[in-house]
């Protein structure tokens, strides 16, 4: 004997209640231009240094301090009068999804694929130009609402020469305040591990400051950043969380029911 339709349909609307009440736990829209780094475009025929496919920019070169939207900060490449120093190595690097370098130590090729899209940023710029130097930009919030900001960091093969002094590590600043360096010491062969981190917080104001200054310790030439993104919490986020123990339950008490009843069916 099957099951009838009324239980088909009862079924149905609990699974539905228990879908329904399951969080979003953010709206989707990331508040960040730029967030991966796609702009400018980096072209194959772009150099920085001895290598192609990328391109640097200079912490006090008005219309190369600006990386499609992220403002260059740091005192790396300026004088103690904060002037631009002459052929400064670049402070950030923005590099392309072709960009590679020669593993000296394996004789392979070291790759420096991005971890979204085309292109990412390197906050050890030229070489490592130290931590003080990074990116910031700026956002509208709403004062007590709450956001999480999510981004990824990126570490260089360590057996590759260059790269072998310790973490890739990124300092993250809210608002000018130290969130706390977030470090990735993961690796991937002749290429670039990207590990996920996520911070959460209330904006204190209408305008919210999200910084990135490079952490690295000097030995270790890269730490990347891309796929950075900030979106606002749904107002649900919370009720919801609360709920959702509760809203598995139910699902489970449906698939068991559903269960039992196919089962007394079977055996008519």
């Amino acid at each position: 004997m099957k099951p009838g339709n009324g239980w088909t349909i009862g079924f149905a609307v609990v699974l539905l209640l228990g879908l329904w009440s399951i969080p979003s736990h953010a709206d989707g829209l990331n508040l960040l231009v730029n967030g991966s780094f796609e702009q400018p475009i980096v072209s194959t025929g772009s150099t920085c240094g001895a290598y192609a496919n990328c391109l640097g920019f200079h912490n006090g070169v008005a219309g190369n301090d600006n990386i499609g939207g992220w403002q260059l900060i740091g005192k790396g490449g300026v004088d103690g009068g904060g002037n631009p120093t002459p052929d400064a190595p670049a402070t950030v690097m923005v590099l392309g999804f072709a960009y590679i370098e020669p593993d000296n130590t394996t004789g392979q090729t070291l790759n420096f694929h991005p971890q979204d899209g085309l292109q990412s940023a390197d906050l050890t710029g030229e070489g490592n130009q130290g931590m003080t130097n990074g990116i910031k930009q700026a956002v509208t919030t709403t004062a007590g609402l709450s956001y999480v900001l999510t981004f990824w960091v990126g570490h260089q093969y360590s057996i590759a020469a260059g790269y072998q002094n310790g973490a890739s590590s990124i300092a993250l600043y809210i608002d000018g305040q130290l969130v706390g360096p977030y470090s990735n010491a993961a690796n991937t062969l002749e290429d670039v591990n990207w590990t996920r981190f996520s911070y959460g917080f209330e904006a204190a104001s209408d305008q919210t400051v999200v910084a990135f200054l490079n952490n690295t310790d000097y030995g270790n030439n890269f730490a990347g950043l891309d796929n950075v993104t900030l979106e606002e919490v749904s107002p649900q986020f919370t009720a919801a969380s609360v709920a959702e123990p509760s809203s598995i339950l139910l699902l489970g008490t449906g698939l068991t029911l559903m269960v039992s009843r196919l089962r007394r069916g079977s055996a008519s």
